[in-house]
């Protein structure tokens, strides 16, 4: 099977774990990820490192999925010639990869036209807080803060009147990771059809902007705010979470409700609401959400998970259960479709999340443990021209650490 980025080399210049998380799924579709690091490796190398057991070595989850397969330079931009080494490495690449803010960019000579002045036919790819120019261009932001936060997705989670839900660790970069891939492809694209290099300019606010377009249209016109789901009173009651009677809870989805409705009431044993008129469309419903939410809630807890199931399925309906983690890596679905996949490291081997898509006939897949901090260093450098003279008087000025 052949690579869909065989060929193409990728420079990555950023941590934690937004821009690393595109450069993990390049590197699954193919590319060559060389990574820039500062001596010593990035932040999240440090960061809940896991032991794995007595007397084995620890294994760091969050780093190795953002960051698996990946060669390791390590680089003091702050040292003499640090970033010179930087342009002498973009030279020869197809994609620059990077999180630093533009104030940054600007000190190491990092900009996208200082960039393509050492290499006219690359892909600058930035992925930052709230993008490379605007007010707050130079604001840092994680993904708490510019995705989930200030990109109004906060305010619109949680039961009315609860206060706000904060979002699962890298929810939010890991969608800005994929949406920088896909980008990063098209503008691939475009450098092949035009020659010219170009810029990619990806923020994690406007990426949780776009995920919850659909209530941000709404509002663009009539500027209001959008109410939150309040499963107690539902609007369409056949859109709704609600209880078993063995502890779990199940979430009921019909977004074009009234062919369901029958069904959802043969389901439970309430054919006296099929037959009333006034419940037959989403309208008369809406009128008594809290009434129907509280008796289809009664009807539910009424059963175990297992016989609701089967009854629901029976009819056709649109549903599923809430799961927990340890229930989602089990799968058979998840499973058929090779989600996990085994990443080899010195510590063992261990599964980590595949790239969340397939191409069929092509190889996709997880490449390996990434490096150790600056294992590839004399390899990348001597590829580049570099003489090992060269490299001893870079090492003399400490631009290695």
């Amino acid at each position: 099977m052949t690579a869909p980025l065989e060929g193409i080399r990728v420079i990555e210049l950023a941590n934690y774990v937004a821009a690393p998380s595109a450069g993990g799924l390049l590197r699954d579709l193919g590319a060559e990820v060389i990574k820039i690091e500062p001596p010593g490796g990035e932040v999240m190398r440090g960061v809940v490192p896991t032991g794995t057991g007595p007397g084995t070595a620890p294994f760091n989850f969050l780093f190795e999925l953002e960051n698996r397969g990946k060669r390791s330079v390590t680089v003091d931009l702050d040292a003499p010639g640090g970033p010179e080494v930087v342009h002498r490495l973009l030279a020869g690449a197809d994609i620059f990869l990077t999180n630093l803010l533009p104030r940054r960019l600007r000190r190491f000579g990092l900009t996208p036209e200082e960039v393509h002045a050492c290499n006219p036919g690359v892909v600058f790819v930035a992925i930052t807080g709230y993008g490379l120019n605007g007010p707050d261009a130079d604001r840092p932001g994680f993904d708490f803060s510019a995705f989930w936060t200030r990109s109004g997705i906060m305010s619109l989670i949680g039961h009315p009147g609860s206060p706000p839900v904060i979002s699962r660790i890298a929810q939010g970069d890991h969608t800005t990771g994929m949406a920088a891939v896909a980008a990063a492809l098209a503008a691939l694209r475009l450098r092949d059809l035009t020659g010219k290099g170009q810029v990619v300019d990806i923020s994690l606010q406007q990426t949780g902007l776009y995920t919850i377009a659909t209530d941000v249209a709404k509002t663009l016109v009539d500027g209001r705010q959008p109410r939150r789901f309040d499963r107690t009173a539902p609007e369409n009651p056949l859109f709704n979470t609600y209880p078993t009677g063995d502890g779990h809870w199940v979430m009921l989805v019909h977004m074009t409700p009234d062919p369901y409705w029958p069904r959802l009431c043969r389901a439970i044993g309430r054919e006296d609401w099929a037959a009333d008129p006034d419940l037959a469309t989403m309208a008369g419903r809406r009128q008594r959400g809290a009434e129907l939410a509280a008796g289809i809630e009664k009807a539910f807890l009424a059963e175990s998970l297992a016989s609701l199931a089967e009854k629901l399925d029976r009819e056709g309906l649109i549903w599923a259960p809430m799961v927990e983690l340890p229930e989602v890596v089990a799968d058979p679905q998840l499973r058929g479709r090779d989600a996990f996949q085994p990443l080899e490291t010195p510590a063992g081997t261990f599964e980590t999340v595949a790239a969340p898509f397939r191409i069929r006939g092509a190889d996709v897949r997880v490449r390996g443990a990434a490096s150790e901090p600056g294992a590839d260093t004399l390899d990348v450098l001597r590829a580049a021209g570099y003489t090992d003279d060269d490299i001893a008087a870079l090492a003399e000025r400490g631009v290695f650490g």
